[in-house]
């Protein structure tokens, strides 16, 4: 049995866990698990201590951050931080488990040089600094753009077994998601008629301006980039091979944006298989009891409108969770012995169609 497989057998009408026995698997497709959610509602933590619960697994896996608030290294308390040391490359913190936190100065100069010099020296050209003209290179985007790069190579080489993404905060989340479609729009639409018309321009320009111009080798480099993604919406978009994790907290602002969240990426056609309500305090809360009803009710709430994605509990632990035990502990109070990385739902809950020019929305009935 694959992991795809195992996905598929999945009904998508239970909201209760299936244990499946991953024993069986020989062979299977990467598997993709994107954590994101509203800032600090804790995705990093629940992305890496679901990152070491597979590795316990005995699949190989990386979880990777394209959060530019990088927080990988310090809640595995590493003594090198991975953003300013490991020039964005991954990098092996215990048995089958690689963490990696994109740096996309660094993977830019090395995947896509010729375009970022050329925006550089564009920036330059206005008066600005080398420094400030370095920084204002990295357009808005680029960290998704190089997070899908190493998405697809990984997946095409079969790399890792589980790719555990720790997503930026929702807007960036579903930004990420889009840009395959924004590129692949951008290659068939624009890029083709801008090349063309540099090529033409190009000689009569450079008389008349002083601007610089992109040569071929910027056109050439964009081209190699997207051919360097290509094939990545599709895989994003099967739910048998990509999933979303919402992370929430049972408080009202936090709870109506992971219900956003979850009707955007519904709309992109992305399958969410889980719903985690991070920081639940006891019944017995004593001070803070007011505050725990509260939180019983969003709970419930929180259960009732996501049906049938199964919701987990996490409680508010005593202490900061920091380190490897810390993490195995909510890794163990996530998923228990089950295997993090099965499908939980098998088919999004709700897609949208268009029949000529109508828009239906299917929903799956418990």
């Amino acid at each position: 049995m694959t992991i795809r497989a195992a996905c598929a057998t999945i009904s998508s009408a239970k909201s209760h866990r299936i244990n499946i026995d991953f024993d069986e698997v020989t062979q299977h497709m990467p598997r993709i698990i994107l954590v994101s959610g509203k800032g600090g509602t804790g995705k990093t933590t629940v992305a890496s201590a679901t990152g070491l619960a597979t590795a316990k697994q005995g699949y190989r896996t990386l979880v990777i951050s394209f959060d530019i608030a990088h927080s990988l290294s310090d809640v595995f308390d590493l003594e090198r931080g991975l953003f300013d040391q490991n020039q964005g490359l991954p990098l092996r913190v215990t048995e089958n488990l690689d963490l990696q936190e994109v740096d996309v100065q660094e993977d830019v100069e090395r995947h896509w040089g010729d375009v970022y010099r050329y925006l550089a020296t564009i920036f330059t050209s206005t008066g600005l600094s080398s420094v400030a003209a370095e920084e204002l290179a990295i357009i808005p985007g680029m960290e998704d753009v190089v997070t899908l790069l190493y998405l697809n190579q990984y997946m095409v080489e079969n790399t890792y077994d589980v790719l555990i993404v720790d997503c930026a905060p929702t807007g960036e989340s579903l930004r990420f998601v889009s840009m395959p479609t924004t590129l692949e729009w951008y290659m068939r639409k624009i890029f083709g008629i801008e090349r063309n018309v540099m090529r033409a321009a190009r000689p009569i320009a450079k008389m008349l301006t002083d601007v610089p111009l992109p040569d071929e080798s910027y056109f050439a480099a964009i081209q190699r980039l997207f051919k360097r993604i290509e094939g990545i919406e599709n895989i994003l978009l099967d739910p048998e091979t990509t999933t979303i994790r919402l992370v929430t907290n049972p408080e009202k602002m936090v709870v109506r944006e992971t219900q956003r969240a979850y009707m955007y990426f519904g709309l992109y056609g992305m399958n969410t298989d889980q719903i985690i309500i991070n920081r639940v305090f006891p019944e017995q809360a004593g001070v803070f009891s007011r505050l725990a009803a509260r939180q019983t009710a969003y709970t419930a709430e929180i259960a009732e409108y996501f049906q049938p994605v199964p919701v987990t509990q996490l409680p508010l632990f005593e202490d900061e969770i920091i380190g490897m035990a810390r993490l195995q502990e909510v890794g163990h109070a996530l998923y228990g012995d089950e295997d993090p990385s099965q499908c939980y739902i098998s088919s999004p809950s709700y897609t949208f169609k268009k029949d000529g020019q109508d828009y239906l929305l299917e929903v799956v009935m418990p």
